[in-house]
């Protein structure tokens, strides 16, 4: 069985834009409720923030509330941390249950033909909806609990007690002459007044990354062994596979490496919002005495750079492997009514793993594209506005005819009221495509896997 890249994002696409109507009818009550919890969650954010009450008297603009609760978030964490962990818990519980009532019946109707049940109203939660959920986190679940868990734990406290050790004071004796006169100093210090700090901030990192590295290299070895490659020889080169899959591993790591070094951590310093919140959270984490929750936040927060960017590149490379080998699952779970792996595995089998990752992102990237620049960037912010205001301008004067110049006061409030509809309108018909896309993908996904059967 071999994916093809245009014809799985094909079926995917047209499936949103064909099962359209049908797509709207059973995403509109979970979507509404959805964005009404997401609405409550934000306001609920800012008044344990600001200790009252806070409504859209006091923050007319969504936005500006979602703006100021992530300003603020730290100073929530210190008023009422409870609270906020509960109103958090609480959206993401919603988000994801809202979510699930409508994608599994779309992707049973993608993958089986199997069309969902009438009605104009409904939110259904049952046994698939359970299903969806539950395979949707499995993979994240398994990886982090079962393989990245140990591992992380294991490397993290290596480093930890390496730092520990580099932070020791050294006792050095400037004078060879005299035993008496003593300097006291760090070790890091010192390797950093010799030059090294190399050795401190990237050679230390990249060996305590070297399990992960190997670990990760492994995974590419055996996963494209001759077997899980239909026209490869049955034999094959196994020195070349190791050379080749060696070099691609080794050339990712390093170049997420200098990336996060570079780029994400120096940006992450600059925000004093993210590590505020950091720092808040690790806080509350340390009162309910998980004390090393608390001192994991403040180590990565105020360490050298090795030792985020050796978290990142773990969590990057095996996680995501895993994610994408366990991707099909919700639709394999949903269609089967079982949550059996059943032909999981094997639709990532190979080159396929590869050929998914390209349909995934091709996929992500063709409707943020759409969203945020074509709908959002050009139509709503160039293209409408113009006709908008035309119009309003046209009607204004038109009623100036007929009301002895005066312009009706009814024309402003319409016209702003139309504007805002269409640009709700538009941006959710747009999402209602876009969960026909994930669910037509969740489909074909599921197929495949019955051919490899």
């Amino acid at each position: 069985m071999e994916l093809r890249i245009f014809s799985v994002m094909g079926e995917a696409l047209h499936f949103g834009g064909r099962r359209l109507e049908t797509i709207a009818r059973v995403a509109w009550l979970p979507l509404a409720l959805s964005m009404i919890a997401a609405m409550a969650a934000v306001f609920g954010l800012l008044s344990v923030i600001a200790g009252k009450l806070i409504t859209f008297s006091d923050v007319p603009s969504f936005v500006g509330a979602q703006r100021l609760a992530v300003q603020n978030m730290a100073t929530g964490f210190k008023n009422d941390p409870g609270a906020i962990w509960m109103l958090l818990a609480a959206s993401f519980a919603a988000q994801t249950l809202l979510t699930a009532s409508f994608m599994a019946p779309l992707i049973r109707y993608a993958g089986l033909g199997e069309k969902p049940a009438p009605g104009f109203i409904r939110a259904p939660f049952g046994p698939d909806q359970v299903r969806y959920v539950v395979s949707s986190i499995f993979g994240l679940f398994f990886v982090g609990v079962l393989v990245f868990g140990p591992l992380a734990a294991a490397s993290f406290y290596t480093l930890k007690y390496v730092a520990e050790a580099l932070a020791q004071t050294l006792a050095s004796f400037p004078d060879p002459n005299s035993l008496h006169t003593i300097e006291v100093s760090k070790a890091s210090d010192t390797i950093a007044a010799a030059g090294r700090s190399w050795i401190y901030n990237r050679a230390i990192p990249l060996s305590g990354a070297a399990p992960v590295a190997l670990l990760f290299w492994g995974l590419l070895f055996f996963h494209f062994a001759p077997h899980n490659r239909p026209r490869a020889h049955p034999v094959g080169k196994v020195i070349l596979r190791a050379l080749t899959t060696f070099i691609v591993a080794a050339g990712m790591m390093l170049a997420a490496y200098y990336l996060f070094a570079e780029v994400v951590l120096n940006e992450f310093r600059s925000n004093a919002t993210f590590l505020g919140v950091l720092s808040a959270a690790g806080a509350q984490f340390t009162s309910f005495d998980l004390s090393g929750l608390g001192e994991a936040i403040d180590f990565l927060v105020g360490s050298p750079e090795g030792r985020l960017i050796f978290f990142g590149l773990s969590a990057f490379f095996v996680v995501n492997y895993f994610s994408l080998r366990l991707f099909p699952y919700p639709g394999v779970a949903v269609c089967h009514k079982s949550l059996a792996l059943g032909n999981t595995l094997a639709i990532t089998r190979g080159w396929n793993i590869l050929k998914l990752w390209v349909i995934v992102s091709l996929l992500t990237a063709f409707l943020l594209v759409i969203q945020v620049l074509v709908l959002n960037q050009l139509l709503l912010s160039l293209v409408l506005p113009k006709i908008v205001v035309l119009l309003y301008n046209a009607t204004e004067v038109s009623t100036k005819l007929v009301n002895s110049g005066e312009a009706a006061e009814w024309v402003r409030p319409f016209f702003i009221w139309v504007w805002n509809l269409t640009k709700i309108s538009i941006n959710i018909v747009w999402s209602f495509f876009s969960f026909g896309v994930a669910a037509g993908l969740y489909g074909r996904l599921y197929r495949e896997g019955e051919k490899a059967r």
